[in-house]
């Protein structure tokens, strides 16, 4: 009775391991998956992630997890953003990059994918919603313009 006992404890145990090994497995095949997510961008201008001042140039935008983005531009300038998810009624046909802009100040906000209606927002910042105050005193405007700029290539899920 001991011995048929201790199979089946041992049968349970081994075939926990089993799911435990394969549930790793499986969320590590999803997250480099999804962690390959890169697409270029050519940005005009001077633009603000977070607290971050990032010069006018050519942008990889890499996605490293589901809200983790990082952004490496000209001479190597880099910054990790933390994003939240976003989703719209109609899904853009373009890959693209969505800024605020009050005067000649531009703020990344949004990051979107080809084909897919799920895409990506940045929290304002403390700077962008002191522009946003600004500009609203000074012009009488109820919200900033938008900036839309189409990837180069663009990102994959």
């Amino acid at each position: 009775m001991k011995t048929t006992r201790f199979i089946t404890i041992l049968r349970s145990s081994l075939i926990a391991c089993a799911l435990t090994i394969g549930t790793l497995a499986s969320t590590q095949m999803a997250a480099a998956q999804s962690g390959d997510g890169l697409a270029l961008a050519n940005i005009p201008f001077t633009f603000q992630t977070g607290n971050a001042h990032m010069p006018a140039g050519e942008y990889k935008v890499i996605r490293e997890s589901d809200h983790l983005i990082l952004l490496r531009g000209p001479a190597n300038k880099a910054d990790f953003i933390v994003m939240n998810d976003k989703t719209s009624a109609t899904a853009p046909t373009k890959g693209k990059l969505v800024f605020h802009r009050y005067g000649d100040k531009y703020y990344l906000r949004e990051i979107w994918t080809a084909e897919s209606s799920h895409g990506l927002e940045c929290p304002k910042s403390r700077a962008e919603k002191v522009s946003q105050s600004e500009s609203l005193n000074a012009q009488n405007q109820s919200a900033p313009s938008t900036v839309e700029l189409a990837f180069e290539v663009a990102p994959q899920r």
